[in-house]
């Protein structure tokens, strides 16, 4: 059984794929667990902190799939799928990818979360990369940047699976398959 302080970032992170940071609410999670805000503000003081919470084990998590996906025998496909797999397995069918959605808030997110939202961007694009580049025999093609492609059309892909409640991810693997085969 998941203790409370977990049970709070889950809900939240919960929140910020549905709806956003800057949406969402002590108010909303207070009453999810019947509980009064000042509960939740003994296991955050700040919304602050619970985002750098959500943001942590976000890290976790892609950390955890970097070592597991560094260790694999598996293909350059086999492994995009892979991490599409797992990082989908945290959130629900038309949900938002946690990151792009704390992306999208970057704005109104406190500088703390900036800084550890950039750290995941960097680790994601790690991940991507280190998966890429073992499909890539041609020192002259610029694996950072395939990277980055392949990262926003799985990423876009799930904008559009929301909005017309579709599931569009076969196709875009397809496609980066034949893009990384070229």
């Amino acid at each position: 059984m998941e203790n409370r302080r977990t049970q709070i970032i889950n809900l939240a992170a919960a929140l910020i794929r549905k709806k956003g940071y800057s949406s969402f609410t002590y108010d909303e999670i207070s009453k999810h667990f019947g509980v009064t805000k000042a509960s939740i503000h003994y296991h955050f003081e700040k919304k602050e902190d619970l985002g750098l919470a959500v943001l942590n084990q976000l890290y976790h998590e892609l950390l955890s799939l970097k070592s597991e996906l560094r260790q694999s025998s598996k293909s350059v496909e086999e492994k995009l799928h892979q991490y599409r797999v797992d990082r989908s397995s945290h959130f629900a069918e038309y949900d938002l990818c946690p990151i792009s959605s704390l992306q999208s808030d970057y704005e109104v997110l406190p500088e703390s979360m900036r800084q550890k939202l950039k750290e995941i961007n960097e680790l994601e694009l790690s991940i991507v990369a280190d998966i890429v580049s073992e499909g890539i025999t041609d020192p002259s093609v610029n694996v950072r940047a395939l990277a980055i492609t392949i990262l926003a059309a799985m990423k876009g892909t799930r904008l559009y699976n929301r909005g017309m409640q579709a599931d569009f991810f076969p196709d875009i693997l397809y496609g980066l398959t034949r893009l990384l085969k070229n």
